[in-house]
């Protein structure tokens, strides 16, 4: 056996502590690890992934373990627990647009209470069994699958109490229903697309229909009854001809040739006696 037992490191000001064991003999080399890690800058491992510096501030601690096969890449499993202490989330465009429709200013920056994420690995996937994020007033919690290529599938439920939940405009109010926790009401939407680029329905259920139709409905549907009465102008408007080019006066139809073209007479001139 490769055993590797007291394994440290540091990264963004925290620590880590890990161990490794693999039997390279035996068949397909079956190996075992577990990772602790804390006092790991949100920021700075959001940064590091790729993602804007300050979106998340607080510290990340937690644990990991897993066990596989180094031949099957599909043979690994495990589970693990993530928690976010004395965390903040701002400058995330989705919970600054909600701040916005629903008029609420905690959205603008989560002060979190509760942030933790427990999950664990089956074949090509990280199933979240358990994501939470508290506010004073709001609860977001999450559950699903994360592909290894990234793409999401989340069962997801935004839940505010009744203090919040009275300063919505009531056809938005209406949309969250109670739940088993008292005092809070909740609306129930889906995360899809990638982690890279993440979409969601959050904002079609709010409205209760798609958005964009609503935003369609009040400017689009204005703007082509505009275009659609300037056209029927145009048609009933009779062309005006330039002002340098002559054109001559149609004949009627029901005129004849000689009544539409008089002829010329010559008209005499009286002769003045002296």
């Amino acid at each position: 056996m490769l055993e590797l037992s007291k394994i440290s490191a540091r990264v963004a000001n925290g620590e880590i502590n890990g161990y490794f064991a693999m039997q390279p003999e035996a068949e397909d080399s079956p190996f075992t690890t577990s990772v602790k890690f804390r006092n790991v800058l949100a920021d700075q491992i959001v940064e590091n992934a790729g993602g804007p510096r300050g979106m998340v501030k607080g510290e990340f601690e937690g644990s990991f373990h897993a066990s596989g096969k180094t031949a099957d890449p599909n043979a690994l499993a495990g589970s693990g627990e993530i928690f976010l202490r004395d965390g903040r989330v701002q400058q995330y465009s989705l919970l600054v647009l909600l701040g916005q429709i629903l008029q609420i200013e905690e959205l603008q920056e989560l002060h979190l209470e509760q942030a933790e994420a427990r999950y664990h690995l089956s074949p090509g996937l990280v199933r979240i069994d358990e994501l939470i994020l508290r506010s004073p007033n709001i609860r977001l919690t999450a559950s699903g699958t994360v592909a290894y290529g990234g793409k999401l599938n989340l069962d997801s439920q935004l839940a505010i109490n009744d203090r919040i939940r009275g300063q919505l405009f009531k056809a938005i109010r209406q949309n969250f229903q109670p739940i088993n926790e008292p005092g809070y009401s909740a609306i129930n939407f889906q995360v899809g697309g990638t982690i890279d680029r993440p979409s969601t329905n959050l904002m079609n259920q709010l409205v209760g229909r798609d958005l964009s139709g609503m935003l369609n409905s009040l400017f689009g549907g204005k703007k082509d009854r505009s275009k659609k009465k300037k056209k029927q102008i145009e048609q009933a408007t009779p062309a005006t001809p330039d002002a340098g080019s002559a054109m001559p006066a149609s004949p009627s139809p029901s005129a004849s040739p000689e009544e539409a073209v008089p002829q010329a007479t010559a008209t005499p001139t009286p002769i003045v006696s002296p």
